[in-house]
């Protein structure tokens, strides 16, 4: 099994926590298989609400991949950069290039009302699913069990 390390975080948003997730930081791996019990995963498209320094909150309606068994949503991180570095390069010049965060996700309704009218940072919040846990996983020899 890769090395695995566990990050734990206080929760922010007030619904049920879902999901444990991993941030894809390789272009080369889209792990079409679970890098924990090796199951195909599945995907699946869902709005993760991003936190970028300052203070800014964005959703993204993104596909991800995800194992079932493991409960293990994974996004590529290329993927989440190219959507946030397109969104500044128009919208706000001055946030390209700032530290961001995944913080959880939405439920469908709740994202829908936000592309309709801005939700304000305390509705987001109100919302939002948090990650059960975030996990990394590390190449240690090779992909292997």
């Amino acid at each position: 099994m890769p090395n695995r390390k566990k990050e734990t975080t206080t929760q922010l948003g007030k619904q049920p926590p879902r999901y444990r997730f991993f941030l894809n930081p390789y272009q080369d791996v889209r792990f079409t298989r679970c890098p924990q019990c090796d199951s195909k995963t599945l995907q699946r498209k869902l709005p993760l609400v991003i936190h970028v320094d300052p203070m800014l909150l964005l959703s993204l309606n993104k596909t991800c991949r995800y194992c079932p068994f493991c409960d293990l949503l994974i996004a590529h991180q290329d993927d989440v950069e190219y959507f946030l570095a397109s969104f500044f390069t128009e919208q706000m010049p001055e946030l390209l290039g700032n530290d961001y965060l995944v913080l959880g996700t939405l439920d469908r309704p709740a994202w829908k009302r936000g592309t309709q009218q801005q939700l304000f940072l305390q509705e987001m919040l109100e919302e939002l699913h948090d990650f059960k846990e975030v996990v990394t996983f590390k190449l240690a020899g090779g992909w292997s069990r």
